[in-house]
């Protein structure tokens, strides 16, 4: 699928940026509806992004960036481990099972895997993408791509439900140095 190559930065709700050879730290949430609050909310805070992000470049853009993923990470963290509307299919022993094999059946292959934590409506995953034969970097993407849809079905299947499974978009993060690791 072309939308799944390998790109250094794209868009959807939030950026994406995988600068080649970085390890990544990746959420990804159980489908559910966000409140209109929380939604009008989030938003907002992308379009102050985008206003903001336009009139600066270089390194005064990259510490916005930055700055920006930090507190959006953190808010949407804080949302996760508290908002109880959502489904918890992930506190399922067989379905927590299930998304940690898929997890590890692609280390090696597409990723290398540093750590995983799974909560019962999302999870965190620590993982560097590897090169394929062909010499190119797997994308986040596609690497999110596999597990999800395989997981999807898996897990719905166990819940003996149908339906969306995960949330759309993951929201990741590049980590460059043992201080990014705090949060």
């Amino acid at each position: 699928m072309e939308n799944l190559k390998y790109k250094e930065a794209y868009f959807r709700n939030l950026p994406h940026f995988q600068p080649e050879g970085t390890i990544f730290a990746v959420t990804s949430g159980l489908a559910f509806s966000l409140p209109r609050k929380i939604k009008d909310k989030l938003k907002e805070e992308k379009r102050e992004f985008d206003r903001i992000s336009s009139s600066l470049t270089g390194s005064e853009l990259q510490v916005f960036i930055d700055e920006f993923e930090r507190k959006y990470f953190e808010e949407f963290d804080n949302f996760l481990d508290k908002y109880s509307q959502s489904p918890t299919w992930l506190s399922i022993d067989p379905v927590a099972k299930e998304v940690a094999n898929s997890i590890h059946y692609n280390n090696k292959k597409m990723y290398d895997l540093h750590a995983y934590c799974i909560m019962p409506n999302h999870v965190h995953i620590l993982l560097q993408p590897v090169k394929d034969q062909n010499g190119v970097s797997h994308s986040l993407s596609r690497i999110m791509y596999s597990l999800k849809r395989y997981t999807a079905t898996s897990c719905n299947r166990l819940l003996k439900r149908k339906g969306q499974f995960w949330h759309h978009e993951n929201y990741d993060h590049f980590i460059r140095d043992e201080k990014d690791l705090a949060y």
